[in-house]
């Protein structure tokens, strides 16, 4: 075989080798970065950890590490519910005494539903409480944490049930918002028993005084089990709801545009910033609809405070193969391929697009 045959062959096969194993190569050869970081799931009945699990995922893929040098296990560094003792651990002073940066990902709980069926599926209905909610101690340690220049991200549902009203005035202040008590989510078939929770129809059966009879799709809107709006399609536009940047968000360059349609809470600033909005995608219908019940089109979706941020709505949430994260640049390609820029729907969509990329630029050293 010709010399200049031979040539094409080795060049083609180092190009193939380069595609398949140049990102973990040069993945490798980064710089590491050091960061003790703590993280709080209160929402954890079963080992699949999937309230939290790609916060220890992205910390990898940026190459940051533990002071012991390895790092985050999502099975072992959290503080909270251990589903293999069926007990749960509150946060204090001395876990953060060391700490650079606080993450709590969900504090809704475990509850008695969830060992009630087969399978790791999380109960669709209440039940009585085993461990959840952040108490004014915990609320107590997170401030002295941020008064010390530590820096803390929190998600939806950090103020909700069944946190208390003492723990959650203290945090609302804490990352300058309040909560309305409104929480939404769009659901694709509201008809669906394994889908839509029981307690939503009894709930508005209760406030309207009407059959929850609906089928299709809809974004339904609860406050505090005292009102109740559901958007049908003709109140919808295609788009449901974006999470779009504001200027400020832009000055830090966060993604332009997400979509994430799963649970969300209304918060009001109270001294905070607001660096992206939800913006809901409605009719002259559904606006009326909104309007009457107070509700506005949009409504803070990621708050800056002096030391905080608040994530309002349960972004952290999914159950997508993320891959292995020693790639080189895996969050930026993966923003600009299934991400689409950040406005794909779906979990995969709105986790490349829009999630990761954000907190991937929130942590980058200042």
């Amino acid at each position: 075989m010709p010399r200049a045959r031979w040539a094409k062959i080795g060049v083609a096969l180092a190009a193939v080798l380069l595609v398949l194993f140049g990102p973990h190569v040069a993945w490798r050869l980064t710089t590491s970065r050091t960061l003790d970081v703590v993280i709080v799931d209160k929402t954890v009945p079963f080992r699949n950890y999937r309230e939290h699990a790609a916060i220890p995922w992205i910390l990898h893929a940026l190459s940051i590490r533990t002071p012991r040098g390895d790092f985050l296990d999502p099975a072992r560094d959290y503080v909270g519910f251990d589903p293999e003792t069926k007990k749960g651990l509150d946060l204090t002073a001395a876990r953060l005494a060391r700490a650079d940066v606080l993450f709590v990902t969900d504090t809704y709980g475990v509850y008695v539903g969830d060992y009630e069926r087969r399978g790791d599926i999380a109960a669709l209905e209440r039940s009585p409480k085993i461990y959840g909610g952040m108490s004014v101690d915990e609320a107590a340690a997170i401030e002295g944490f941020v008064a010390r220049g530590g820096l803390v991200f929190a998600e939806f549902n950090t103020f909700a049930s069944p946190t208390g009203d003492d723990a959650r005035a203290r945090l609302q202040k804490l990352f300058g918002v309040r909560w309305t008590k409104w929480v939404a989510r769009y659901w694709p078939s509201l008809e669906d028993p394994d889908e839509v929770p029981r307690w939503v129809g009894r709930v508005f059966e209760r406030v309207t005084g009407a059959p929850f009879a609906f089928t299709g799709p809809g974004l339904v809107f609860v406050r505090d089990d005292v009102d109740m709006v559901v958007l049908r399609p003709e109140d919808l536009t295609a788009e449901v709801v974006a999470q779009v940047r504001t200027p400020a968000g832009a000055a830090l360059g966060l993604p332009e545009r997400g979509a994430f349609w799963f649970w969300m809470d209304i918060v009001e600033v109270q001294g905070g910033e607001v660096l992206v909005d939800h913006v809901l995608g409605v009719t002259e219908r559904g606006a009326a609809k909104l309007a009457a019940h107070g509700i506005p089109r949009r409504f803070p979706a990621l708050v800056k405070n002096a030391g905080t941020y608040y994530f309002a709505g349960d972004f952290v949430d999914n159950a997508i193969d993320l891959g292995s994260p020693e790639r080189a640049g895996v969050i930026a390609t993966k923003q600009r391929t299934t991400g689409c820029g950040g406005g794909s729907t779906g979990d995969e969509g709105f986790f490349w697009g829009f999630y990761a990329p954000t907190l991937a630029r929130l942590l980058e050293p200042r």
